[in-house]
């Protein structure tokens, strides 16, 4: 299985998803990479990887400084857990990615040798609309959107499902958006059961079960070098192996699906 956790719009929770469910799965004795798509290596750090310790990164492996089995590395404390590490240098990769063929293509070509070798991959997609974040699409076979639970959330979800629908036409390669996750879920605020309603009324089979409550919490593991599951017995982390559970029936549902078909 190779999972994206992909939105444009950042402050969404996709690292903390990546992280914890990367962890989650390696943690049920499945051999698992997580690829840090991100300059500001968000994850690398969550797992107590610092930048020091970063090479060779995904930045070394999309300009070919390295072999894809040299770039990923052992994750402290995770049995069944390797990383391909972020990098400041992927902030930027579009210019150099521009000039070699099929530029959004890439991405796959590299990570794909090593996919072969886990029984799943796990992105933490840079956000906006770059050739690297577009090329995730390319890569994975499955992309679960995280998203807020918060106005400008709801329109940007909105935005997206457009701009990609229209991507999928004539590219069969594209990943299936195979959930959206409501993310940093507060009830406590007057506008959250209102949003998630809509949300979940204008997407009932695209919307996971599972929903990840706002959690002080998720903010400190990374200071750690921990994944919260690890960090944490708190709401937010039993919500990620929960979340663990619901996407391997979600993705064994599809497949066989896609099989029948």
């Amino acid at each position: 299985m190779i999972l994206a956790i992909y939105n444009p719009k950042g402050g969404c929770g996709k690292t903390t998803t990546a992280v914890n469910l990367a962890t989650q799965l390696a943690r049920r004795g499945r051999s698992v990479l997580l690829v840090d798509l991100e300059a500001d290596m968000g994850a690398s750090i969550s797992v107590g990887v610092r930048p020091a310790n970063s090479h060779p990164s995904a930045a070394d492996l999309l300009v070919r400084r390295c072999r894809p089995a040299d770039a990923a590395q052992d994750v402290p404390g995770v049995r069944n857990l390797r990383l391909v590490a972020g990098s400041p240098s992927l902030a930027g990769i579009d210019s150099l990615l521009r000039n070699v063929r099929q530029p959004e293509q890439r991405l796959a070509d590299c990570i794909r040798p090593l996919a072969a070798t886990y029984d799943d991959v796990v992105v933490d997609s840079p956000s906006n609309f770059t050739i690297l974040s577009q090329s995730v699409s390319l890569l994975a076979e499955h992309l679960i959107v995280p998203l807020r639970a918060d106005y400008l959330s709801l329109e940007s979800l909105a935005h997206f499902l457009r701009w990609y629908r229209d991507r999928r036409p004539g590219r069969d390669a594209l990943a299936r958006v195979s959930g959206i996750l409501l993310t940093m879920v507060d009830y406590r605020q007057e506008a959250t059961r209102e949003i998630v309603d809509i949300i979940r009324m204008h997407n009932r089979r695209g919307v996971l079960r599972t929903e990840i409550p706002r959690d002080p919490r998720a903010a400190e593991a990374p200071s750690h070098g921990v994944p919260l599951t690890l960090y944490s017995r708190s709401r937010a982390a039993r919500a990620y192996e929960q979340l663990t559970s619901e996407i391997l029936i979600r993705v064994k549902r599809l497949h066989a699906k896609r099989q029948v078909l």
